[in-house]
């Protein structure tokens, strides 16, 4: 059994959210004076956040993955609200709560990986109230992890480890969208699971999609998922994805503590990478007025797990990319 699975087995990296774990080592941290850091949390408390997403009035929500928590952050403010919970979510058991989306009525939508049957799946949490609601269809998925609504509501979900993509139709029952060899994990982690498809945004018909250990940012259309493309292969194993109004798709990239551009033609350009990012895991554009250049993106902070040395510590920040992100749908 390898350290990493041994690691597994104990739970340290149980929270890493089906996130993009990499053997190799990372090089020297440097210093971005463009991100900035909106929010810190406290980690000795498992206050570790995977997912993000902004509502239209630019309320951040984030997932603090170990707790089963969701918490609101308003415009201009940088105190974290309680928002929702979903119960049966085992630190150092489960992957926890991960991705996060918001329909166009602004409730908000979380991906839910537990042993748990009660708690696996994808909630939705009412957007007054925070109730939590699982979608049906929902607990048959392996590793929900990454979420992304289209135009017409439905809502797709990937999961990591069948490699695969859910769809659930606005008021209906979840089923599997798209299975593809190139959406599946190649074990490359060593992990004991395969994390495969994970991070998923949507632009102009196309869902754009990242496959943690392929390396790969796919392009999948609406119409033709068969016509599947490869965009890139990146310098690491990426995880949260988001689009800008031009195609471009931006990519948290974890243990190399970076996050990437990749153009619709495949180059990359590394766009922020050192403190303080602290193991980026998902990212989305703001939606407020003077924001939509503004990329969001939490760092999850478990690079210690591996053996790195601690970083800035868990967080939501801000990069201002000078590019507008496509509007929520």
């Amino acid at each position: 059994m390898s350290v990493l699975h041994q690691r597994l087995r104990r739970g340290a990296i149980a929270v890493v959210a089906a996130g993009a774990v990499v053997a190799t080592p990372v090089a020297p941290a440097h210093a971005v004076s463009d991100v900035h850091v909106l929010v810190s949390f406290d980690e000795s408390a498992g206050q570790n956040p995977e997912g993000i997403a902004l509502d239209r009035r630019g309320d951040v929500f984030v997932s603090v993955s170990p707790l089963g928590d969701v918490w609101k952050i308003p415009p201009r403010s940088t105190t974290p609200q309680p928002f929702g919970h979903v119960d049966g979510i085992v630190p150092g058991r489960d992957f926890g709560l991960l991705g996060l989306a918001i329909d166009v009525f602004g409730n908000v939508y979380g991906a839910v990986q537990s042993a748990d049957p009660a708690a696996n799946g994808v909630w939705r949490f009412d957007r007054r109230t925070g109730a939590a609601t699982r979608l049906p269809g929902t607990q048959a998925i392996g590793i929900a992890n990454g979420l992304a609504f289209d135009h017409g509501g439905n809502l797709y979900v990937t999961d990591s480890a069948a490699g695969a993509i859910w769809r659930i139709p606005w008021g209906g029952s979840a089923s599997v969208w798209l299975r593809d060899p190139a959406l599946t994990g190649n074990g490359s982690l060593n992990l004991g699971v395969p994390l495969g498809v994970n991070g998923i945004a949507f632009r102009n018909r196309v869902l754009a999609v990242t496959n943690t250990e392929r390396h790969t940012v796919l392009s999948i259309p609406l119409r033709d998922p068969g016509d599947m493309q490869m965009v890139a292969t990146l310098a690491g194993n990426p995880d949260g994805v988001a689009m800008d109004v031009h195609g471009n798709a931006y990519v948290a990239i974890n243990l190399q503590n970076r996050v990437s551009r990749v153009s619709p033609a495949g180059s990359v350009r590394i766009i922020a990478s050192g403190d303080p990012l602290d193991f980026p895991s998902s990212v989305a554009f703001g939606t407020s007025h003077g924001r939509h250049r503004t990329l969001f993106g939490v760092d999850f902070s478990i690079g210690e797990q591996f053996g790195l040395p601690p970083g800035s510590g868990p967080s939501v920040y801000t990069i201002d990319v000078g590019i507008p992100g496509v509007p929520v749908p």
